[in-house]
């Protein structure tokens, strides 16, 4: 994660402070298991970033079905990556999301 701050004078002599923070996450290795033939530690991490992704994608969903007016909890505590993003997700802020994403010649 990158924080950055800035402050600048207005009017009647008050500052205004402005705190950003950027997290860059990388989620390579995501692939399945099966078809990447990954074993031992490289099997743990990708089946880690895969229950990652999926607590990553509940979350999004629980979030859109607020939008919506439903009533809903945020399971941001289901993984370490959606308890970090927490602030990044939900609030006040904005978020991008970018994938690359290859076609897998097996499914």
């Amino acid at each position: 994660s990158i924080i950055m701050e800035s402050s600048r004078q207005v009017a009647g002599g008050a500052s205004r402070r402005r705190t950003s923070t950027l997290h860059l996450v990388d989620l390579a290795g995501s692939e399945r298991a099966k078809l990447s033939n990954a074993q031992g530690q490289t099997l743990k991490e990708a089946s880690a970033i895969n229950k990652s992704l999926s607590a990553l994608g509940n979350v999004i969903k629980a979030l859109v079905e607020i939008s919506e007016g439903k009533e809903r909890h945020v399971p941001y505590r289901d993984s370490k990556l959606t308890f970090l993003l927490k602030d990044a997700l939900g609030g006040r802020s904005r978020c991008t999301l970018l994938a690359c994403i290859s076609p897998a010649e097996k499914c």
